[in-house]
């Protein structure tokens, strides 16, 4: 199991390095940051209620539509009080994915991420598969700066949340 997240870091790492030869003498490269906010479903909501963070992303257009890179974020979920104990036990998701995306008209995105997740909650870890689906909105503004809004959905193996993310193109 360790050799197949060896492999999909190794292939978002190279899609970094190895894509479009022109993109990257140009400075075609784009980097996004920006908060997040999600809602735990399924397992992660047993024990935690609310996440936040921040989220980080390269990418660089292939073609006109199609945009492939990296991404990176961490959210910590707050945790819930058990009902028989006064203890609360948040939880720290971390993950690295290959990210892409195909944009439509009118600045309207969906996407894929691919790669590995980690979690962490009352002194356990665990690495996990992470898929996140992405569907967003690009907002130009007079080509200064660019706002990215997007809903994802995120598929940590057990762990799932959906959640909002805004981000600003630097």
């Amino acid at each position: 199991m360790k050799k197949i997240y060896l492999i999909l870091v190794l292939s978002a790492v190279s899609c970094l390095f190895f894509t479009d030869v022109k993109a990257q003498s140009t400075g075609d490269w784009h980097f996004d940051v920006g908060p997040n906010i999600a809602v735990p479903i399924r397992n992660l909501s047993y024990y935690t209620s609310l996440g936040i963070g921040i989220d980080g992303a390269a990418t660089t257009n292939i073609c006109n539509e199609v945009a492939i890179g990296g991404r990176a974020n961490y959210s910590y979920f707050i945790g819930k009080t058990p009902l028989l104990g006064n203890e609360k036990h948040g939880a720290s998701v971390f993950s690295i994915t290959a990210d892409g995306s195909y944009t439509f008209p009118m600045n309207i995105f969906a996407g894929v991420d691919l790669g590995v997740g980690f979690i962490s909650s009352n002194g356990q870890s665990d690495t996990q598969f992470a898929r996140i689906f992405n569907l967003g909105y690009k907002w130009d503004q007079s080509k200064q700066h660019t706002y990215i809004f997007t809903v994802y959905f995120d598929q940590t193996t057990y762990q799932k949340c959906l959640g909002v993310r805004a981000a600003i193109r630097l």
